[in-house]
């Protein structure tokens, strides 16, 4: 009898380690606010939701990725960036599952505009995913930017980053409005380095799923070309701030993620005088 109860208490500690610690199903919503000085009282409460490093194929499927849709829906922001790598590499779709990816992302809403960036892993596809992202709604910003007006009559400037000996490049336009908020997107956020030596207040990153295996009290141990000098969650480089999503799927080498559930993440701008 002893045994069996000792048995069954072992059985329910690895049941629950693998369920909070190991299990890649399912996602949590990391809420961040971001106050800023001066923000517009019309722009207070801009909300924008940040998707990364999907990896369809490694420990995410269709039906993952429509629970996810539905979940975002459900937040109604103003915007949705995805920050790259849709599909996993090595991942070979159907044209059926192809057309099912289109639908499940057009039905992605939000108030305003989607957008996109290239990752590492749609380069080794870049025409399908160019052609899932358009089809989908989404504008595909690679290396260049664009104006946000909503509801103010000062826009917020938003610049993605596929390259990062083109910053200067991508953050030109020809219309040059005075701005209230300066975003980009890279994928990979040591960039930061570089980025941070322009006129760029917030950096939104992806590709290093914080480590993917997170170790308590060192935090994430697997680092990536792109993302072997910051792979957690926040940092602060003179003025510019870096958030780093980490992601919905996982690498191909290790196909499963340790104390590190797989997240969407929302951002809501505040003043910073309220």
């Amino acid at each position: 009898m002893k045994k069996i109860l000792c048995g069954l208490i072992l059985f329910i500690i690895i049941i629950f380690i693998y369920a909070r610690y190991i299990n890649t199903n399912g996602f949590k919503i990391m809420d961040n606010t971001i106050k800023i000085e001066n923000l517009p009282k019309e722009l207070n409460g801009f909300k924008i939701i940040q998707l990364s490093d999907v990896l369809l194929g490694s420990t995410t499927n269709l039906n993952e990725l429509e629970d996810i849709v539905n979940s975002i829906n459900k937040l109604n922001p103003e915007i949705i960036v995805f920050t790259g790598d849709l599909i996993a590499k090595d991942k070979k779709l159907t044209n059926k599952e192809v057309e099912t990816l289109k639908e499940i992302l057009k039905n992605l809403n939000c108030k305003l505009y989607k957008y996109a960036i290239i990752g590492d892993n749609d380069q080794s596809n870049i025409q399908l995913y160019k052609e899932i992202i358009n089809d989908s709604g989404f504008t595909l910003l690679d290396d260049k930017s664009t104006y946000i007006f909503y509801k103010s009559k000062t826009p917020i400037k938003l610049t993605g980053i596929t390259n990062s000996n083109n910053i200067e490049k991508a953050l030109y336009l020809e219309e040059n409005y005075e701005t209230i908020y300066n975003i980009a997107l890279t994928h990979y956020p040591d960039n930061i380095e570089n980025i941070s030596n322009y006129d760029v207040d917030l950096i939104l990153a992806g590709h290093s799923l914080q480590g993917q295996i997170k170790i308590p009290f060192i935090g994430g141990i697997i680092k990536k070309d792109g993302a072997q000098t910051y792979i957690g969650d926040y940092y602060k480089i003179n003025k510019t701030e870096m958030y780093i999503s980490g992601g919905i799927g996982t690498d191909n080498n290790f196909n499963f993620r340790f104390n590190n559930k797989p997240q969407i993440n929302v951002y809501r701008l505040t003043s910073k005088n309220k």
